[in-house]
């Protein structure tokens, strides 16, 4: 099963962020851009085949790239005074999982 999510990127000071407002708690990090996009697609397979193999439900992809960055901004409003502004980027990250492996590994 093949998922695409709205991801997140933000660049800081010594490394790169993201995160799937789509998926809460799925996040990652890495020291290049390249490294951050690999990161997050295995942090989003693992975050589905996770929830699949406790038979927890699976938020499917809603957020559009014009979505996330609104729900980014939102987010950093109500955190404006304790979080630096960043060189944020939002991407589409295009995952496939496996249902079957997910329930075999239970």
């Amino acid at each position: 099963m093949k998922l695409k999510y709205a991801v997140v990127y933000e660049r800081t000071p010594n490394n790169y962020s993201a995160y799937s407002p789509d998926l809460p708690g799925c996040i990652s990090t890495g020291e290049t851009w390249k490294e951050i996009q690999e990161n997050m697609r295995e942090a989003l397979t693992f975050h589905i085949e996770s929830l699949m193999e406790y038979g927890d439900p699976v938020p499917q992809p809603q957020m559009s790239i014009e979505e996330a960055m609104a729900f980014h901004c939102k987010a950093l409003k109500e955190y404006k005074d304790s979080i630096p502004q960043l060189e944020t980027t939002v991407g589409i990250a295009e995952v496939e999982v496996n249902p079957s492996q997910a329930a075999r590994a239970s």
